[in-house]
């Protein structure tokens, strides 16, 4: 007799998956965690996915680090020109693009969390090192462009890569730790000011 499969205990079981890897990450899950937390017996999750990697890549697919690493280059390459953030009106474009990157952080808060900070032994596991070399080579594009004379020293190279390190950790952190949306969005908004006004200082 064919298996008959229900999409209610699939997506019991693919929420069961991104709140496991999210707390233990990758490496450290297990298939037993997640059927105990989606309530459903381990064997029973062999129905819908065939082992971990499939589950796992089922619900942080290649799609979603794709748009995330969009997103936050389209963040970035908004401030091409801009010498100071606070000059910009309201409804510039950069402030559109910011929150929208925020807005699919917040409704994806799991999988930002999993790719960028619990992706260990998966094809995920250099994604956060990767967008912390993305978004040093974006920074110092965006300097450039306020100022074409700029020299990057391999010292300057290593404090931008700390400080985006030091970003990365707290986006993941700050998604991990909360679930109300004001929550996040007073934690990213808190720490942007002090990353935005850091980095001026940094390239003054």
């Amino acid at each position: 007799m064919a298996q008959v499969l229900k999409d209610d205990v699939q997506e019991s079981i693919a929420a069961a998956a991104l709140t496991i890897f999210a707390q233990k990450g990758y490496e450290s899950a297990t298939m037993a965690e997640i059927a105990r937390t989606a309530g459903v017996s381990t064997g029973n999750i062999y129905r819908y996915y065939a082992n971990k990697d499939a589950l796992f890549y089922a619900v942080v697919d290649d799609g979603f680090a794709r748009a995330l690493t969009l997103l936050l280059r389209r963040r970035m390459k908004a401030l091409d020109g801009v010498e100071d953030l606070r000059t910009l009106a309201p409804t510039a474009p950069y402030h559109r693009v910011a929150e929208e990157l925020l807005r699919f952080c917040i409704e994806n808060r799991l999988r930002v969390v999993i790719v960028l900070g619990r992706a260990g032994g998966s094809r995920y596991e250099r994604f956060s090192e990767e967008t912390v070399e993305r978004l040093v080579a974006l920074s110092i594009e965006h300097f450039r462009s306020v100022n074409p004379c700029l020299s990057v020293t391999e010292a300057m190279r290593f404090n931008l890569d700390q400080i985006y390190q030091s970003l990365v950790r707290t986006m993941v952190g700050a998604l991990a730790r909360f679930e109300d949306e004001a929550a996040i969005r007073e934690a990213i908004h808190g720490y942007s000011k002090y990353h935005l006004a850091g980095l001026r200082c940094f390239f003054a």
